[in-house]
């Protein structure tokens, strides 16, 4: 495998808390422990044992059991009856229901918790842990879901729908599914299993059957978390949050200590951290004097909560308390996400506190940078090493011109002489007559306005003679870096797998994959 590792740090493309994050030694007061390695999930899961019951479990199972016995593979039926036993376990990762699972580091994130959860059972015969994908299905967020970038296109769900993605409808739907059927039309390979999911189904339905068949391979365990038997395990935190307000006291407390520590909070929450869901509409439930608002219409102090014993599933936790009810209803060990998901996992080590839930381990994903044959001829054409790339288009182009014409385009010296015999002429003006000193500094500017335009056609023409390079170096920064932001928070996987056969993009990155690196890892795809 061709792969190398570049550290955080030397890339601008990552924050500083994502750089710094790689060694949680340095956020010890904001965890219950940093996860330094593979020891630190057996201790957790003594914990964990403890602290979460059978009668959980059986719901959690039967849940699971459920929703994808009937289009789960062998692997995932064989995670599904360990995940029955009081000694297995959750590793977890979660995203938001993205069109047809985009982009890249849907992938990365998935196949990191399966890969460090092989480690973690190689590691001991105590426990076992099986992977899980927590689909976000109560997110509100359209604008982040909606659209995919594939080939050149950018492929859109237009809707008008509003409320919890999850529970949207598919009718309108088929016009961009359509369009991702026609990418791949007369392409007999893995990818037709996908684009033959029924439309027929909520859109949380369609994900989950989308994701646990795209994950089929790897045992991971895809569940939908908008169900009332797995919101009433969450109940008591619910009627606490409306009772009580515990969270926003905690965060507030976490966000001065953060701050103190140089760091800027993520998240910032509200008095009351649910909200309220229902036709068309995922509401923010607000505190005031009588009670509860919700949409303009007031609950009295005890109404609202009483709705929670008839229908939980109309809460949705917001997220400040959505890791809480991942950790409540899983017997998780620890969530593996994002440089954003971690800078706001460690705002709410008091809200786990403040509800009597067990704080899980937290991990930086991994982040991948792929290449494939035709960018790694380029590369080596263009003579610059991988991360080079990084850097902006501009300053990538001038490094070039310089390394290959330097000579010629160093007039450095040539102004270093203009500026002698500018003060010169000047001096010689004024010795003859004072008058000419304003008209020989006049007429020095003119000329090295001149000597400028020189120098910009001798560029000019240095750019001709390597324009093929320059062209080069433009669509591999603009691979790199699209829209200047990662790869792998721009491209749809698919991408990389222009055949439509997903499976061996999947096993290479699976491969590549080492959940213990906090390294940026660059992949050449064979």
């Amino acid at each position: 495998m061709n792969k190398q590792c570049i550290d955080r740090k030397q890339l601008s493309a990552f924050s500083s808390f994502s750089a710094a994050f790689g060694n949680q030694a340095n956020f010890a007061d904001f965890l219950n422990a940093p996860f330094l390695s593979l020891s630190d999930l057996e201790l957790q899961a003594k914990a964990k044992q403890s602290a979460y019951s059978a009668a959980s479990r059986a719901v959690l199972c039967d849940v699971l059991s459920e929703q994808i016995a009937g289009q789960a593979s062998e692997s995932q039926k064989k995670a599904l009856a360990d995940l029955a036993l009081p000694t297995t376990f959750t590793i977890t990762t979660g995203h938001q229901l993205t069109l047809f699972g985009g982009p890249l580091y849907l992938l990365y994130k998935v196949l990191h918790v399966v890969k460090l959860v092989e480690q973690f059972n190689a590691s001991q015969s105590n426990y076992k842990a099986v992977p899980v994908f927590w689909m976000a299905s109560e997110d509100h967020d359209l604008d982040e879901v909606r659209s995919s970038h594939l080939f050149q296109q950018k492929l859109t769900w237009e809707t008008t729908q509003t409320g919890a993605v999850g529970r949207m409808k598919m009718d309108d739907y088929s016009s961009v599914h359509e369009t991702l059927k026609q990418l791949f039309e007369g392409k007999e390979t893995a990818i037709q299993e996908l684009l033959s999911i029924s439309e027929k189904q909520s859109y949380a339905a369609y994900m989950q059957v989308f994701l646990t068949k795209l994950f089929a391979d790897y045992g991971v365990l895809v569940i939908q978390p908008d169900d009332e038997r797995l919101k009433q395990l969450f109940a008591p935190v619910i009627r606490r949050e409306l009772k009580d307000q515990p969270s926003f006291d905690a965060v507030q407390a976490s966000n001065k200590s953060l701050q103190k520590a140089g760091w800027t909070p993520q998240a910032q929450a509200r008095a009351c951290n649910l909200f309220y869901l229902s036709d068309g509409k995922r509401s923010r439930i607000d505190v005031t004097q009588n009670g509860f608002a919700i949409d303009g219409t007031v609950y009295s102090e005890t109404e609202l909560p009483d709705k929670v014993e008839s229908s939980a599933a109309s809460f949705s936790p917001n997220v400040i308390l959505r890791p809480v009810y991942q950790e409540t209803i899983l017997p998780n060990l620890a969530y593996i996400g994002g440089g954003g998901e971690m800078a706001y996992w460690i705002q709410l080590k008091g809200v786990f506190q403040a509800h009597d839930t067990l704080y899980p381990l937290i991990q930086q994903r991994n982040s991948v940078h792929l290449i494939d044959a035709g960018m790694q001829k380029r590369i080596e054409k263009i003579g610059f090493d991988v991360p080079s790339f990084f850097e902006t288009k501009e300053q990538l182009r001038k490094t070039y011109l310089l390394k290959h014409d330097a000579d010629q385009l160093n007039v450095e010296g040539m102004f270093q002489q203009f500026e002698q015999l500018k003060m010169a002429v000047i001096e010689k003006a004024k010795s003859v007559d004072v008058t000419l000193e304003s008209f020989a500094e006049a007429e020095m500017v003119r000329m090295r306005k001149q000597l400028e335009s020189i120098e910009g056609r001798m560029v000019k023409q240095v750019k001709q003679q390597h324009e093929q390079a320059l062209k080069s170096i433009d669509f591999v920064c603009e691979r790199f870096m699209p829209e200047n932001t990662l790869q792998e928070r721009y491209f749809h996987w698919l991408h990389f797998a222009p055949s439509g056969d997903y499976k061996v993009l999947l096993q290479q990155v699976y491969l590549a994959l080492d959940p213990l690196n906090s390294d940026l890892i660059v992949l050449n795809l064979q």
